[in-house]
C-alpha cells in the first residue's frame, strides 16, 4: 500500500522521481608471484656449489623445499578460475633467469625437477577471453639486479638475457610488462624498459602516494619524509586509513590504485620517454604474502575501498604482489585451499570483485596518454620498507666499512673494464664471458644478505668482478682507451637537506658522492649544480631535466670532487682486483631552493662522462653541522699539484712476460720513477730501462726517468720480468718530481703484483693441446705432465655460460661432449693460476 501511494504522488508531480544511480564498478584484483633463486657462487652451477659445500647450509634443500612453487602450484591455482568460467582470471609470475638456470642444472644432474617446465608451458597456453595469457610470466632482469642502481646498458642486457632464456625454455611471446626485482624502481630505469619494447611496469603504490601534495605522513610507516622535489602530484583527496591489516599510514584509495603514465627526459637530447606504471598494493600485497585468502581478509579490507571506486573508466586495481616461493605466500595452502576459497568468494560477489590479469585490465580500461604523474624512487615493503635511497642495498653513507659500498666500488671498476673492452672488441668471446660474469655480480641478493653465512655473500660481487677483469686484461692492455669513465649513480647525504628526516631537521648543507673509475686514470671530476628559479619541479616542463637548461634554471656551478679510498668491508675477505675510488663534494649556503646536480668525469685521454641529473629540495638555510664521514682509509694525494689526478698502470695485473706501462697524469714537470722489486730489492740490470741509475739514497733501488711530457702526462715502460736471473713477484715504486716533491701513495708506496711466469697465448698449442677439433662426441686434453696442482677444463657457449666442466687428473684426459648441442664453444684449460683458451667446434 505504501509503495502505491508513493507511485501516485510521483505521477501527480507532488514527489519528484528519484533517478537511478548506477552502481560502482567492481574492484579488479590481480596477482604477482615472484619466483627467484640466485647463482649462489659466480661462474659455478648450483650443483657444483652444493657439492663443494660452499655454504654452511644445505643448498639442495632450499630448492627441494620449493618444488611446488617452482613446478605446478601456480598452474593449479590459475586452473581454479578457469574451471569457474571466469573470463579474465589469471596471474602474473616473475621468474628470474638465474632460477631457470638453476632448475635446469638440478634437472640435468638428476637431482629432481624432472619436466618442471611442462607445468608452466601448460598454463601459458591458456588464454583469457581477450586472448591474453592466463599466466603472464612477466619481464625481469636475468640475475635479479637492483635496476635503479645499475646503468642503462646493464638494465637492457639483463632483460635481453632474460628474454633469451625465457624464449628457449617456455612457449609464447615475451610479456609486455615487467616486475623489476624487489619492485625497486626509479625514473632512470624508464629508457631501458621502453627501448626493450616493454609497455608497463609494476611499481609499489607507496611511491605514488608519497609524491602527492598533502600526503598524510607519519613515521609509523617506517619511512622518513619524502623529499619535496618529488612532491609533484596534486592531492587526490581520497585518503583512507585501512583497518584489519598492517597499514600504519593512510593511502590513496582510488588514484593510488589506478595505472598512470610516468616519464623520463634524456638530459642530453631532451627526448622524453614514458611508460605505464601499474601500482602494486603495498599493504594488501604484503598481507596476502602471509598466506593469501584468510591471512588477508579480502572482503573486510577491500570493501573499505568501494566507496571511492567511482570511476567506471578506470576502476580500482589491486595488485597483490609478493614472493611466490617463501613463507605463507609460497605454501601449499596459499595456492590450494586458500586460493579455492578466494575463487568461491568471487563467485559469491560477481558484481563487486573480479580477478583479472594486468594485461586484460589495461585492455579493458586504457589509460589516457596525457595522464602523467611523478613517482618517488624506492622498492616494496619487504626490504627495509622501500626507502628512496635503497639503503638495504646501498647502506647509509656513514656506515663505515659497509659491504654494500665496498661491493659497488668494486663493481664500478669492473664495469669500466668491461665498457672499455666492449668498445675495442665487442664480439670477442672474452668480452662476452666477462659481461656475463659482471651481470652475475650485480645480483641484488649479494647485497641483501650482507653479513650472513660467514661473509660469503659479501665476497660474491668481488669474485664476479675479479673474474670480469681477468677475462679482459689482454684486450684493454693492447687497445687504445676510447671509453669515458664509469660513474655510479650519484648519492647525497643528508637526503632531505634543510628539512626533516624522522621529524628531525637536517643540515641544509649536503654532500654528493659516488664511485668513479677509469682504467687510464682520471683527469678531472667535478660536481655540477644549479638552482631552479621558480622553486618547483613541474611535470609540464623539462628544462631542469637537461644539461642545456633554459630560462627556468640558473647556470651550472662547478665544484671539484675529493677522491678517497674506501675502507674494505670487515665481512669480505676477498681482495678486489680493482676498486673504484669514492668522490665527494659539499654544496653549501643554500636555502628554500630546488637544486639540480650531476657529476662530470674526464679521463686522462679526454673522454668525458656525465651522470644523470638528480634533484633535491633544500629547506630553510641553517647552521646545523654537516659532517661528511666517508670512512676512508686515506685521502688520495694528488701528484704534482694536479687536481683529481693519479697514477695508474697497465696491465693492471701483469704477468711476468708483460711490459708494464706506468702513467702519471696531470703534471707539468719532469719526473723519475724510484723503484725496486720484491719489497724494494735492487732489480737485475737486465730489467733497468735506458738512463736508469742506482739510487744514491738509502735502500737497494734504482731511479729511471720518465719519457717526455705530453698533455700533462708522462709514461714509462718497464720491460718484461721473465729473465731467469731474477724471479720478480712485485714491483714497488714512488714518483720523484723535478721540484724534489714526491708522490708516495700517501705513505703506502705503489705496488704492482706480478703473476708467475707462464707460456704466452701464442705458445699455448705447444703447452696444452685439445684434439680432435672439430669433435663429434669427445676430445682429448693433453698437458705436459700429470698435474700437481688443481687443473680444470670448462666449455663455455657463445654467451659465456659454462655448459661443461670437469677436473683434469692425467696428462691426457678424455672430455665427452655428447650432451652439447652442435655449435662453436670456448674451451678453457686452467692449471692453477694459468689458463689457456681456444675455440672448439662441436658437431653432432
Amino acid at each position: 500500500m505504501k509503495k502505491i501511494c508513493i507511485l501516485l504522488l510521483v505521477i501527480l508531480g507532488i514527489v519528484p522521481a528519484i533517478k537511478a544511480v548506477p552502481p560502482n564498478p567492481p574492484i579488479y584484483i590481480a596477482f604477482l608471484w615472484h619466483m627467484h633463486q640466485p647463482i649462489y657462487y659466480p661462474n659455478e652451477s648450483a650443483v657444483v656449489t652444493y657439492q663443494n659445500n660452499r655454504y654452511p647450509f644445505n643448498l639442495w634443500s632450499i630448492f627441494q623445499s620449493r618444488t611446488g612453487p617452482y613446478t605446478y602450484y601456480a598452474k593449479d591455482a590459475v586452473q581454479m578460475g578457469i574451471s569457474a568460467n571466469m573470463p579474465h582470471f589469471g596471474a602474473q609470475v616473475s621468474f628470474s633467469g638465474s632460477l631457470i638456470e638453476n632448475l635446469n642444472n638440478w634437472e640435468q644432474a638428476n637431482f629432481g625437477f624432472s619436466g618442471w617446465k611442462t607445468h608452466w608451458n601448460t598454463a601459458k597456453t591458456q588464454t583469457t577471453s581477450l586472448g591474453n595469457p592466463r599466466l603472464d610470466m612477466v619481464g625481469f632482469g636475468y640475475h635479479h639486479p637492483l635496476m635503479p642502481l645499475i646503468d642503462y646498458a646493464d638494465i637492457r642486457t639483463q632483460i635481453q638475457k632474460h628474454k633469451a632464456i625465457m624464449g628457449s625454455n617456455f612457449s609464447g611471446n615475451y610479456s609486455k610488462g615487467i616486475f623489476p626485482p624487489e619492485n625497486a624502481f626509479g625514473l632512470n630505469v624508464i629508457p631501458a624498459l621502453v627501448d626493450e619494447g616493454l609497455k608497463w611496469v609494476l611499481v609499489d603504490n607507496i611511491h605514488f602516494d608519497r609524491a602527492c601534495a598533502n600526503y598524510p605522513y607519519n613515521t609509523s610507516g617506517n619511512l622518513y619524509e619524502a623529499n619535496k622535489a618529488d612532491v609533484q602530484n596534486p592531492n587526490p583527496n581520497d585518503w583512507v586509513q585501512l583497518s584489519n591489516l598492517w597499514a600504519p599510514t593512510q593511502n590513496s584509495a582510488r588514484w593510488g590504485r589506478q595505472p598512470h603514465y610516468i616519464q623520463f627526459t634524456n638530459p642530453n637530447s631532451g627526448l622524453t620517454q614514458k611508460i605505464l606504471a601499474v601500482p602494486t598494493d603495498r599493504y594488501l600485497g604484503n598481507q596476502d604474502g602471509q598466506g593469501g585468502f584468510g591471512a588477508l581478509s579480502y572482503n573486510t579490507v577491500m570493501s573499505q575501498l568501494e566507496p571511492q571506486n567511482t570511476d567506471p573508466n578506470h576502476p580500482i586495481l589491486i595488485v597483490l604482489h609478493h614472493d611466490g616461493d617463501n613463507y605463507g605466500g609460497g605454501s601449499p595452502s596459499y595456492y590450494q585451499n586458500n586460493f579455492q576459497a578466494f575463487v568461491n568468494w568471487l563467485q559469491a560477489n560477481p558484481t563487486r570483485f573480479v580477478c583479472t590479469t594486468v594485461q586484460d585490465y589495461l585492455q579493458m580500461f586504457p589509460t589516457d596518454t596525457t595522464d602523467i604523474i611523478h613517482i618517488e624512487s624506492g622498492s616494496w615493503s619487504g626490504a627495509d620498507n622501500g626507502d628512496p635511497e635503497f639503503k638495504k642495498w646501498n647502506a647509509d653513507p656513514n656506515a663505515c666499512q659497509s659491504p654494500d659500498r665496498n661491493s659497488w666500488a668494486v663493481v664500478t671498476a669492473a664495469k669500466n673494464y668491461l665498457e672499455t673492452a666492449k668498445h675495442a672488441a665487442p664480439n670477442d668471446p672474452a668480452v662476452v664471458a666477462a659481461e656475463n660474469s659482471l651481470l652475475n655480480g650485480e645480483a641484488s641478493d649479494y647485497w641483501y644478505w650482507d653479513g650472513s653465512s660467514n661473509g660469503i655473500w659479501d665476497a660474491l660481487p668481488t669474485r664476479a668482478a675479479n673474474t670480469t677483469i681477468q677475462y679482459l686484461q689482454n684486450i684493454v692492455a693492447t687497445n687504445p682507451d676510447q671509453t669515458p669513465p664509469t660513474i655510479w649513480q650519484p648519492q647525497r647525504e643528508p637526503y632531505n637537506p634543510g628539512e626533516k628526516e624522522w621529524n628531525i631537521v637536517k643540515s641544509s648543507d649536503f654532500t654528493v658522492w659516488s664511485f668513479v673509475h677509469d682504467i687510464s686514470g682520471l683527469q678531472q671530476i667535478n660536481l655540477k649544480y644549479r638552482t631552479d628559479l621558480n622553486g618547483q619541479n613541474p611535470l609540464n616542463s623539462t628544462e631542469n631535466e637537461t644539461y642545456a637548461g633554459g630560462s627556468q634554471v640558473t647556470n651550472w656551478i662547478s665544484l671539484p670532487m675529493t677522491a678517497a679510498y674506501i675502507a674494505p668491508s670487515t665481512t669480505n675477505q676477498l681482495n678486489p682486483t680493482k676498486k673504484a675510488r669514492e668522490y665527494s663534494a659539499k654544496i653549501q649556503g643554500l636555502g628554500n631552493v630546488l637544486v639540480d646536480y650531476y657529476i662530470e668525469a674526464v679521463d686522462s685521454n679526454g673522454n668525458t662522462a656525465k651522470s644523470q641529473i638528480e634533484h633535491t629540495w633544500v629547506g630553510a638555510q641553517n647552521t646545523l653541522a654537516h659532517t661528511w664521514q666517508n670512512c676512508d682509509t686515506s685521502v688520495v694525494q694528488n701528484p704534482g699539484g694536479g687536481v683529481g689526478l693519479g697514477v695508474s698502470w697497465l696491465p693492471q695485473f701483469p704477468m711476468a712476460q708483460d711490459s708494464i706501462t706506468i702513467v702519471v697524469n696531470g703534471i707539468n714537470q719532469a719526473a723519475m720513477l724510484h723503484w725496486g722489486v720484491n719489497t724494494w730489492q735492487l732489480p737485475n740490470a737486465v730489467y733497468r730501462p735506458l738512463g736508469s741509475t742506482l739510487w744514491n739514497g738509502s735502500g737497494p733501488a734504482v731511479e729511471t726517468p720518465f719519457g717526455s711530457l705530453q698533455n700533462g702526462k708522462i709514461t714509462l715502460k718497464l720491460p718484461p720480468f721473465n729473465q731467469v736471473q731474477q724471479s720478480v713477484t712485485k714491483v714497488d715504486f714512488v714518483v720523484h718530481y723535478a721540484d724534489n716533491t714526491w708522490d708516495n701513495n700517501n705513505g703506502q708506496d705503489y705496488h704492482i703484483a706480478i703473476a708467475p711466469n707462464v707460456a704466452s697465448q701464442t705458445t699455448a698449442q705447444a703447452y696444452v693441446s685439445m684434439y680432435p677439433n672439430p669433435t663429434n662426441g669427445s676430445f682429448f686434453v693433453v698437458v705436459p705432465a700429470q698435474p700437481t696442482e688443481v687443473a680444470m677444463i670448462k666449455i663455455m657457449d657463445m654467451l659465456g655460460k659454462t655448459v661443461l666442466q670437469q677436473e683434469i687428473t692425467n696428462a691426457t684426459s678424455l672430455v665427452r661432449t655428447n650432451d652439447l648441442k652442435a655449435g662453436i664453444y670456448t674451451a678453457e684449460v686452467r692449471l692453477g693460476e694459468r689458463f689457456y683458451r681456444q675455440k672448439m667446434v662441436v658437431n653432432k
